[in-house]
Parts: C-alpha cells; sequence; structure tokens
C-alpha cells in the first residue's frame, strides 16, 4: 500500500508538473502574434528567474534557439545588457547592448553565412560614433561616423574587392560637398 501511495503521489506530481510547463510556454506565429502551437513558428518557455530579472529564450518551432536575453520583467520585453538573436541555422544574426530597453552600447549584425555585416554602437538609443559594414566575403563595404544619430564627416564605400567606389562628406546626415566616385572595371586584369 506504502508502494501504491508513494507511485500516486510522483504520478500526481509529475503530470501537474508536465501540465503547468506547458500552460507556461508561450507560442507565437511569423509575425510574432500569440497563437496555438499548431499554428506557431516560434515558441518561448517560461523565463528563469537570473540575477535582478529574467532570463528569456525564444525558440524556432523546430528548437534552434531564435533569441536569449535578459529582461527586468517576467512577462514584458524590458531588456537589459546584451541581447543576441540567432538565424534559423543556428549562427548568430546580431548582438545588440541594452540599458533599460534602449540599445545603448555595441551593436553586431551579422551574414547569415556568420561573417560580420556591420558594426556601430548606440549612445541613448541614437547611432554614435564608428559605422562600418561589411560585404560577406569581408571586405569593407562602408565606413563613416555618426554623431547623435546623423551621418557625419568622411564617410567611403567600397566594392566587394575593397577597391574604393565613392567618398564624400556628410553633415547633419546629408550628402555635402562634392562626391568622388571610382569606377572599376572587373573585367579588367591588374
Amino acid at each position: 500500500m506504502k508502494n501504491l501511495t508513494t507511485f500516486f503521489c510522483l504520478f500526481i506530481f509529475i503530470f501537474s508538473t508536465t501540465l503547468f510547463a506547458q500552460k507556461d510556454t508561450l507560442w507565437y506565429d511569423a509575425n510574432w502574434s500569440k497563437t496555438t502551437k499548431s499554428q506557431a513558428s516560434y515558441f518561448r518557455p517560461a523565463p528563469d528567474k537570473k540575477d535582478n530579472g529574467y532570463w528569456w529564450v525564444d525558440y524556432y518551432i523546430d528548437g534552434t534557439k531564435q533569441m536569449e536575453a535578459l529582461s527586468l520583467k517576467e512577462h514584458e520585453e524590458l531588456f537589459d545588457g546584451n541581447v543576441t538573436w540567432y538565424y534559423d541555422n543556428g549562427k548568430v544574426m546580431q548582438t545588440v547592448n541594452y540599458k533599460n530597453n534602449l540599445p545603448h552600447g555595441l551593436r553586431k549584425n551579422y551574414h547569415k553565412s556568420g561573417t560580420l555585416k556591420s558594426e556601430y554602437s548606440y549612445i541613448e538609443n541614437k547611432i554614435s560614433g564608428d559605422w562600418v559594414i561589411y560585404h560577406e566575403n569581408a571586405q569593407l563595404s562602408e565606413s563613416g561616423k555618426y554623431a547623435d544619430g546623423k551621418r557625419t564627416g568622411l564617410w567611403k564605400e567600397y566594392y566587394n574587392n575593397g577597391k574604393l567606389k565613392a567618398e564624400g562628406e556628410y553633415a547633419d546626415d546629408k550628402k555635402i560637398g562634392t562626391w568622388q566616385l571610382y569606377y572599376y572595371d572587373d573585367t579588367l586584369q591588374e
């Protein structure tokens, strides 16, 4: 009888744990609207308590990680610290540092192949400082500076072989002065 009671208690515990775990999982469609499991493209298990917030991990429907972040609230996006998004192939799509749910600090975007696509920083939700973009072959594509969310100073654009394509100045997010354009004929041998 004692074994039967123990078995029954264990069964009830496992059944209730499984039932509550399924209830805590949120299901989202391709547009990130809540939906049913059968219509879902993504899912989010209940977040784990961590430090001063909750560790969120979202997944593609096949179980591949889609995003991970620390939210200061359990049921609301209030990101603080580094947030990482992933492509469906498991490679990092982007990492963004947040402060009080606003981008603040370094942001890195990656091509689906895994190579760095762009790198820039935010100060209080405005792009500020160096701006760099790369072609998928890791060659520099564009470089310049931002100040208070606006392009400023000298900017350069490059062909995917690294050759300079254009250069000129920005002021208050507008092209100014004369821009120098460089023609490159990739059919010519060097």
